[in-house]
């Protein structure tokens, strides 16, 4: 994998490209700030390859594997004999492989020495070194993580994150002398983590490790700021980006540095102005889980801004008689073929094609968002596009949960409410 540097801009980021992926024709090139493809299981959640193919154009997509979400598929990887993405029919895109899904909050604790602890739909499994390398072998992605220990978040002990930074690197050491070694992974790029919490120090001693074995990476992970799921979206962002500016700052810039995690888009745009090169989708995907449609404007000259929702909860009564696309203007499938009034009709019928059609739109608005920062970043402007994104009407989410229609939030029935009659009285004056 290569990364060329374009534009750095004053005050709005970095423009550059991702290419040289051995297996993808020479061709094949992504321009950052990028999107990295949040699957499970293989596949882009609520979306068939046909319809992700309508949506992204056909084109090459990054798309990122989490090993809680494929550990189950091992042994039939492994017989497949073609790697993980022969194996989900997607070897024309380019396969990342990360530890947890982004999408998915972690379970704290469970800390051993020697392994690090994976949850997957049997249950926990233990990974050492030598059963991640031997996992990762038969997977064959072309850009892959190596093993550490990324368990910590705002609230973690300074030991805690210590002994973060200390068993990462014993993890990575090993793994890499396993890659080197390795004919299966050859042509596989490695990204190094860089950990630590919310400890300065411990995070400069990470990235000074990574830079000693610099020839070993391709790029760079920065993890360990939260707790994946919704978490990201209410993590501290004065903490976070105080972390992230000083990782930034110390690491080489020929390099690209990844984030993931379920950040708003205001925070996204903070982390691309410090130097954050790559995001996942896990956003847009945890807001079609609430049955939100994302509604947040990124056009600067919109003069609607002040009194525009940043998201439309779509399972409510108030949408039963719109039979207009969830945001106006918007070109994706579900909004230009489709009304707020059927798939709120299609979210109380328990209908599979409601999360489908905010998928679609979910996921396309996310794409042009990314389009429009691309575009700021290379006028310098990504400044005017926060200040205009902060202007939005924020709509509150109860909770990480989405809320079935008809029932409560905490999933009882909902009755009908029967009227009370009250009996008038004479009142003499």
């Amino acid at each position: 994998m290569k990364f060329v540097l374009e534009t750095v801009s004053k005050c709005s980021g970095r423009l550059g490209s991702l290419s040289g992926v051995d297996r993808l024709a020479s061709s094949a090139k992504f321009q950052t700030p990028a999107l990295v493809l949040h699957t499970k299981g293989g596949s882009v959640p609520h979306l068939s390859k046909e319809v992700l193919h309508y949506l992204t154009g056909a084109e090459p997509q990054l798309m990122q594997y989490s090993l809680n979400g494929t550990v189950h598929m091992e042994e039939a990887v492994r017989g497949c004999g073609d790697g993980l993405s022969g194996f989900v029919a997607q070897k024309e895109s380019v396969s990342l492989l990360v530890l947890r899904d982004p999408a998915e909050p972690c379970q704290p604790g469970y800390h051993e020495k020697d392994v690090v602890p994976v949850f997957g739909r049997s249950g926990r499994k233990n990974f050492t070194a030598e059963s991640y390398m031997s996992l990762v072998e038969a997977f064959r992605p072309d850009v892959y993580v190596p093993l550490f220990d990324g368990d910590t978040d705002g609230g973690s002990s300074k030991k805690r994150e210590q002994r973060s930074q200390e068993r990462t690197e014993t993890f990575v050491e090993q793994c890499l002398e396993v890659h080197r070694k390795s004919e299966k992974l050859k042509g596989a790029s490695v990204l190094g983590p860089i950990v630590g919490g919310y400890n300065k120090k411990l995070r400069e001693k990470s990235v000074q490790f990574v830079e000693r074995l610099k020839d070993d990476f391709a790029g760079y992970f920065i993890a360990g700021l939260h707790s994946n799921g919704i978490s990201a979206t209410e993590v501290k962002e004065a903490p976070l980006l105080d972390i992230v500016s000083s990782v930034c700052q110390q690491l080489p810039s020929e390099k690209p540095r990844f984030m993931f995690g379920a950040f708003t888009p205001q925070l996204v745009l903070e982390l691309v102005v410090r130097g954050v090169d790559i995001f996942d989708t896990s956003y847009p995907y945890l807001k079609t889980q609430q049955n939100r449609a994302l509604n947040f404007s990124f056009d600067t000259s919109d003069s609607t801004v002040a009194t525009r929702k940043n998201e439309l909860d779509l399972t409510d009564a108030c949408w039963a008689e719109d039979f207009t696309g969830f945001v106006d203007g918007c070109q994706c499938l579900a909004c230009t073929k489709h009304t707020k009034a059927y798939t709120h009709h299609l979210y109380n019928t328990r209908e599979m094609l409601a999360p489908i059609l905010l998928m679609i739109h979910n996921l396309h608005h996310y794409f042009e968002f990314f389009k429009a920062i691309r575009r700021h970043v290379a006028q310098d402007t990504v400044g005017e596009l926060i200040a205009h994104i902060n202007k939005h009407v924020i709509v509150p989410v109860t909770d990480g949960v989405a809320k079935e229609p008809g029932k409560s939030l905490d999933g009882a029935e909902l009755k009908e409410s029967v009227p009370v009659q009250v009996e008038a009285k004479r009142v003499k004056v």
